[in-house]
């Protein structure tokens, strides 16, 4: 409640100055600022698992995609499957070379 009125205040003293490009900047990032406040603690919690779980996603089917590219035959589908299987410890058609460095 503090930093919000403390913001407040700062936006009601920057009307003394004229209306130039400075001040109109710092009116733009008081405001960014103020809004940032009003978004609830559970909001900004949601919005960073939703970017942990998009970030490990986009890294997995990139890393899919990789193998898929040394292994043209199989589908995306048997590739994912063939992870599974080797997480599992179970013996899978893709050597462990290609599992452990998929880059051409």
């Amino acid at each position: 409640m503090k930093d919000k009125q403390k913001l407040l205040q700062q936006l009601e003293a920057l009307k003394l100055f004229p209306n130039n490009k400075h001040v109109k900047e710092l009116r733009k990032q008081i405001k960014s600022k103020l809004k940032k406040l009003d978004i609830p603690q559970k909001e900004k919690k949601k919005q960073n698992k939703n970017k942990s779980r998009a970030g490990k996603l986009r890294r997995y089917h990139n890393y899919i995609r990789q193998i898929r590219n040394n292994f043209p035959n199989l589908s995306y589908k048997q590739i994912r499957s063939e992870l599974s299987q080797r997480r599992k410890g179970k013996s899978v058609s893709i050597p462990d070379v290609i599992w452990q460095n998929p880059s051409p």
